[in-house]
């Protein structure tokens, strides 16, 4: 940090004392220290879909109450106008047909309308699919023709006129407090490529979110509040090795280990939706007497590369940490809170949740929450407003959430063990966090249904 940069966040932390007199409106430390009260009036929120309330593979009006941000605004006894989508949702909404084993997944029929309240200013300004820069600079387009592209123009394009970028949109709401979350989808291109060496440089994620932390303080009076990355290793989007070998030995009649040499993968790799497709073209060859194809690059994440990642996303968040604390916002650890859950697992309601896929906690996309989940992540950043600012917002209540949760264990009573995310559900998935302009891999996806 640059001496400027410590003397700035030592004049914030002095203006906590003065914030009455001097109108200095930035409240908290990373740290915790922080002795003022935010001021929920004017709550905005920019991110990506995380933070849109994103959920089952599509942004949906009946979904997108559940997100983390709605919750925290409840339970800070605030307002926070959604952009909400008219159903089938943008894109159609994936829906659980039947458990099987294995799991059948389906899409809903139809076409979105757009925005049910499309008169309204929204103040939830994520936008699923952005990535830092995007947060930072994409403006809505004047004909979308992408889903990515509808995507934004959904969230940001309304009222008519609005032609600004998540970050220029939350400076003219003029917030009070701002939440910022960003960056998942800089990682996550690593899980669908099959390679770290796509995502965001780490010095290219620290220049640009220098620049969005320091506009946004410099530009608005609001209390930041910014969360970190989590495990992009760890959703359920990727399917273990071991189970995805022990599938095929039951399929083929081979033993485990015949089944790992003819797909060239080992316990520890995790398959992506490439990789899915290429096992099923794998167990039809096999089936056929045929010499199966491993499974390429592209289609599974080694131990090293696992480990790339994820170091990556370490120093990611340590860039997040550091420009949060110069600029005397508050930082809330999701990467620890969604660590422990991979790890351990959660009781709720006397059922063990967990981060596997239909585990409880992620929904049929493998990549966002489910009701459950979304509460659980409400709640880490309600603790640390309360631990950091001094509030006492009281918690979600997520035993009640979960009793009501349509994919949460005892509310679907799943009959096996360890599923894995079917194919088509993975490919929705892709259409997100697919590499897009200029990125060094790409690959066609399923079309989305826009109108």
């Amino acid at each position: 940090m640059t001496t400027n940069r410590r003397s700035l966040a030592l004049a914030v932390s002095a203006c906590l004392l003065l914030v009455a007199l001097t109108g200095c409106g930035t409240t908290g430390t990373a740290t915790g220290t922080g002795t003022g009260t935010p001021n929920f009036a004017t709550t905005v929120v920019v991110g990506d879909s995380l933070s849109a309330g994103y959920q089952n593979g599509s942004l949906l009006d009946t979904q997108q109450p559940h997100g983390w941000a709605s919750l925290v605004a409840t339970q800070a006894n605030t307002t926070l106008t959604l952009p909400l989508i008219a159903a089938p949702g943008a894109p159609a909404v994936l829906q659980l047909t039947s458990l099987g084993p294995p799991p059948v997944i389906t899409q809903s029929t139809g076409t979105t309308t757009g925005r049910d309240n499309p008169g309204v200013q929204n103040y939830d300004l994520a936008v699923p699919g952005h990535q830092l820069s995007d947060l930072i600079s994409t403006t809505p387009t004047l004909v979308p023709t992408t889903g990515q592209e509808f995507l934004t123009d959904f969230v940001l394009a309304f009222p008519l006129g609005n032609d600004s970028s998540q970050m220029n949109l939350a400076i003219q709401l003029n917030p009070t407090v701002l939440f910022v979350w960003i960056g998942s989808n800089d990682a996550l291109q690593a899980d669908e490529a099959g390679t770290p060496t796509v995502m965001t440089p780490v010095a290219t994620f620290t220049t640009e979110f220098q620049q969005l932390l320091s506009t946004l303080h410099s530009q608005t009076k609001a209390t930041l509040i910014v969360a970190n990355i989590p495990d992009v290793t760890v959703v359920p989007y990727l399917t273990p090795a071991a189970t995805i070998i022990a599938e095929v030995a039951a399929a083929t009649g081979l033993t485990q280990t015949q089944a790992a040499t003819a797909l060239g993968i080992q316990a520890g790799d995790l398959v992506n939706t490439t990789g899915l497709a290429q096992v099923q073209a794998a167990i039809a060859a096999i089936l056929q007497s045929q010499v199966p194809t491993p499974l390429t690059d592209a289609g599974f994440l080694d131990a090293a590369e696992i480990s790339t990642i994820q170091s990556t996303v370490t120093q990611y968040n340590a860039a997040i940490a550091q420009e949060v604390s110069a600029e005397g916002g508050v930082l809330v650890d999701i990467h620890t809170v969604i660590q422990n859950l991979a790890q351990n697992g959660i009781t709720i309601n006397n059922y063990n949740a967990t981060t596997g896929f239909l585990g409880g906690l992620f929904g049929l996309d493998g990549i966002h929450p489910t009701n459950t989940g979304y509460a659980l992540v409400a709640n880490a950043f309600i603790d640390t407003i309360n631990s950091s600012l001094k509030t006492t917002i009281a918690d979600v209540d997520v035993s009640a959430i979960a009793a009501n949760d349509p994919l949460f264990g005892p509310n679907i009573k799943p009959t096996f063990a360890k599923p894995h995310i079917p194919l088509n559900a993975a490919r929705r998935a892709d259409q997100l966090i697919s590499p897009r302009k200029g990125a060094a891999k790409s690959k066609p996806v399923v079309p989305w249904n826009f109108p």
